[in-house]
């Protein structure tokens, strides 16, 4: 009895492993190195006043999604409301941090925010920032919509014709604004494109605002960015997570959206608001 046991465990152990593989992990790969690239140049520039964003990362975890990594800290340069640099040091500095501080310090200053020209990215906010203001105006036109379309049930019959021709414009509008919203993804989708395929050297340094401006919301700032980039992951599934890991000093607060929601939000079918609130959001 013993030999058989003995040669059923030597066959089960001399057959070969087989390890299970995601299909599409190439595009997976090149679709997160470009978030996080994407992403650490557009946060750097957002929050430049409010944090220093260090570092953002990002990783695939199968069959779960992918984990974005943004590393914050106190800004070693603040700009006053005369638009004037100063530098800011909390407690006593020890020489081995100088290298790093001094390497914070031109990261402020965005000597070195990212490996794509500036331009290149710039003109990827400006796309997303005129997709946003699109999607404002669509949903401004369908209340229109819904409004005149309650009237209608409710004119009389010497009013409807007033009606009807309101609700046509309306629709005329959304036409319009739906045909440019679809030029603008298709030019996104090209500017992701040359993205890839272009990768070229550091920015270069951009001059202080001389005019103050209001505190910026960190954590809607970040939101919106996984709004706005997160749909970028094209290989993932619906029912994969974009998880975004916020780590400042020792603490870290982790947001995980679901891919239909970042498709959703990014195509204005979901506000921003609804899109937060649909995420699992706590403190590790």
């Amino acid at each position: 009895m013993k030999s058989v046991v003995s040669v059923l465990m030597l066959m089960l152990l001399s057959l070969p492993s087989v390890a299970r593989e995601v299909a599409n992990i190439a595009d997976i790969k090149r679709e997160t190195r470009i978030v996080a690239d994407v992403l650490e140049s557009a946060l750097r520039q957002e929050l430049r006043r409010e944090v220093r964003v260090t570092q953002v990362e990002a990783e695939y975890l199968a069959r779960q999604g992918v984990l974005v990594s943004v590393t914050l800290n106190t800004p070693w340069l603040k700009i006053d409301e005369q638009g004037e640099p100063h530098f800011e040091f909390h407690g006593n500095i020890s020489i081995p941090e100088i290298p790093a501080m001094v390497n914070n310090i031109l990261q402020d200053l965005s000597i070195n925010i990212a490996p794509y020209e500036p331009e290149a990215l710039e003109e990827l906010r400006e796309l997303r920032e005129a997709q946003r203001e699109l999607r404002t105006d669509a949903r401004e036109e369908r209340s229109k919509l819904r409004d005149e379309r309650r009237n209608l049930i409710r004119a009389d019959d010497d009013d409807k014709e007033s009606i009807e021709r309101r609700i046509e414009k309306i629709e005329q509008q959304l036409a319009l604004i739906d045909q440019e919203y679809e030029q603008l993804s298709q030019d996104i989708e090209d500017q992701y494109q040359r993205l890839k395929e272009h990768p070229v050297a550091p920015a270069a340094p951009q001059p202080a605002s001389p005019e103050p401006q209001p505190p910026v919301d960190v954590k809607a700032v970040l939101a919106q960015a996984m709004c706005d980039y997160g749909a970028t992951l094209k290989s993932l599934r619906a029912d994969e997570y974009l998880t975004l890991a916020v780590r400042k000093g020792k603490q870290s607060e982790y947001s995980a959206y679901r891919m239909e929601h970042v498709e959703a939000c990014n195509r204005g079918n979901l506000s921003l608001e609804r899109f937060v609130d649909l995420g699992y959001h706590y403190e590790g």
